[in-house]
């Protein structure tokens, strides 16, 4: 009974995901601003290569549905265990280990940039605002490593 709550719950949540990655590329397009402050047309100012793609919110919300399948495929693969030997199921669950650090890390970093350039601080205050949280971070890790251990 417990397999099939289980599964229930991860289709439940893949609609869930569908649908908000639906409704952010449905969104409405709002003018955003230009290199000199002027307001640029979002539809004008896609460009080409990877400018064009990073400016692009279809984008974003599809390297977000890749990356959340990749974890969610890496986890499987590592508790299922699946054809693999208990050697890749290690490595399966480094790299999931891995990729979350990352998001979560570069999450926290971003946003506080983000945070720090949008209320008019320059770009340094921005990564080292967004440097002391990744620190901050660190150090709760390793309190709470020390505490538990």
């Amino acid at each position: 009974m417990a397999e099939g709550s289980y599964l229930a719950s991860t289709l439940l949540m893949g609609l869930f995901l569908i649908v908000v990655a639906t409704a952010l590329t449905r969104s409405e397009r709002a003018p955003v601003p230009g290199a000199n402050g002027e307001t640029v047309d979002r539809e004008g100012s896609l460009g080409t290569g990877l400018d064009g793609l990073a400016r692009n919110p279809s984008a974003w919300v599809l390297g977000f549905v890749l990356l959340t399948a990749g974890i969610a495929v890496g986890a499987l693969l590592y508790v299922g265990g699946g054809p693999l030997p208990d050697e890749s199921r290690e490595v399966a669950g480094l790299v999931v280990a891995g990729l979350l650090l990352l998001v979560i890390s570069g999450f926290l970093f971003l946003g506080t940039y983000l945070t720090a350039t949008s209320k008019g601080r320059s770009s340094a205050w921005g990564i080292a605002e967004g440097t002391i949280a990744l620190g901050l971070l660190f150090i709760v890790a390793i309190v709470v490593n020390l505490v538990v251990s």
